[in-house]
């Protein structure tokens, strides 16, 4: 039983870490996991999935993705989807 009790209390405690990240981090977090989709088969991005584009989040999100994004892409990779519009420097 003190098992189930600690999985449980780690469960919990993850949900609320994850909750607590600011929408920059998450942007940022997003975005560099977008950026390891190489699209060869179509891309699978986080911010092209329905109700997940740009003009569903803040502007600190918008920057946090765009910065994870390029942080982990070479200069010049970016969007040029509606939901998403962006280049890397």
């Amino acid at each position: 039983m003190a098992l189930t009790l600690l999985v449980g209390f780690s469960l919990t405690a993850n949900n609320e870490l994850e909750a607590s990240k600011s929408p920059y981090q998450s942007g940022y977090d997003h975005g560099a996991g977008d950026a390891s989709d190489d699209c060869s088969d179509g891309c699978d991005w986080y911010i092209l999935e329905p109700e997940k584009g740009f003009e569903f989040h803040t502007q600190e999100f918008i920057d946090g993705y765009i910065d994870g994004f390029c942080d982990n892409s070479p200069p010049g990779r970016g969007s040029d989807a509606d939901e998403a519009t962006f280049n890397c420097p």
